[in-house]
């Protein structure tokens, strides 16, 4: 029951369908996914994925039908790649490959979606669909 209720929350069925597919291609290919926090107001939803060390160039938006795709194939730490005869006393951080896909629900105006990239964070917004509603009268015969 609760399930139901949740996969019918537009927002739920992205989160959802992003774990069912992660057996996309793509997905496989890519040795890191970045955490990514979704928020929704009335307007828009917003993805916003914690990528630091990145440039905008590096990014790779692609929407394919209902599935958005946002990857890096930056690789390796570029600067320390060049330099063959450092040698690493610790090493916790360097750019690796990433990629991540939503399903994305029908809400949201795909010709409007927009992406900016600050601070370490990028943040996609996709506007939502405006919503018409049509009021019938219903006769009773």
């Amino acid at each position: 029951m609760t399930y139901m209720r949740l996969a019918h929350d537009p927002v739920m069925r992205m989160l959802l369908n992003n774990f069912v597919n992660q057996e996309h291609e793509t997905e496989r290919k890519c040795s890191w996914m970045p955490a990514t926090n979704i928020t929704e107001n009335e307007q828009v939803f917003h993805l916003e994925m914690a990528v630091p060390g990145f440039s905008k160039e590096d990014f790779k938006i692609n929407l394919e039908k209902d599935i958005l795709t946002v990857s890096s194939e930056k690789g390796k730490d570029e600067k320390h790649e060049n330099n063959k005869d450092q040698t690493y006393r610790k090493r916790e951080f360097g750019h690796r490959n990433f990629c991540r896909s939503f399903s994305l629900p029908e809400a949201v105006d795909k010709d409007g979606i927009k992406a900016e990239y600050l601070n370490g964070i990028l943040t996609i917004t996709l506007p939502k669909k405006e919503v018409v509603k049509v009021t019938k009268e219903i006769q009773i015969t």
